[in-house]
């Protein structure tokens, strides 16, 4: 029966710990990641580029700032073998789009792209680090039928 207190009185430490940590850090901006989303490329406005998002909820608009760091590519219809490395170090090869670089005026909209971007905080818009242009998608033989 100690030994079951003892953890209890642990845990409730721990746990006391955890949210004096938290609080000392609430006011401090977030630390931006990386985050990556397949979304329709819809117009650029000024140095922002607005994206459409699709998910169960419906389509939202989205949108990242971008300037001369920012990388715009476009996948080619060659595919290329690269080699990488997986768990334990084990190396495979996977097939991916060739990408070739390309400007910014050469976005369409309506196109299908994957930007990968940093996030920060609510009050901050997202930096697009690269947007990539996807191939279309193959067509079904057995839609519509």
């Amino acid at each position: 029966m100690r030994s079951v207190q003892n953890v209890v009185l642990i845990a409730v430490m721990l746990g006391l710990g955890a949210t004096v940590l938290a609080d000392d850090r609430e006011g401090e901006p977030r630390k931006p990641r990386p985050r990556s989303i397949v979304a329709e490329f819809r117009k650029v406005d000024g140095t922002k580029i607005i994206l459409v998002v699709r998910g169960d909820s419906g389509e939202r608009e989205f949108d990242c700032e971008y300037d001369s760091s920012t990388k715009f590519l476009a996948e080619t219809d060659k595919d290329v073998k690269v080699k990488i490395r997986g768990e334990g170090g084990i190396e495979r090869e996977v097939t991916k789009p060739e990408t070739k670089t390309i400007a910014l005026k050469d976005l369409v909209s309506g196109q299908r792209v994957a930007v990968t971007l940093l996030v920060g905080d609510e009050k901050t818009t997202p930096k697009c680090l690269e947007i990539r242009v996807l191939r279309p998608r193959p067509s079904r033989e057995r839609e519509g039928k």
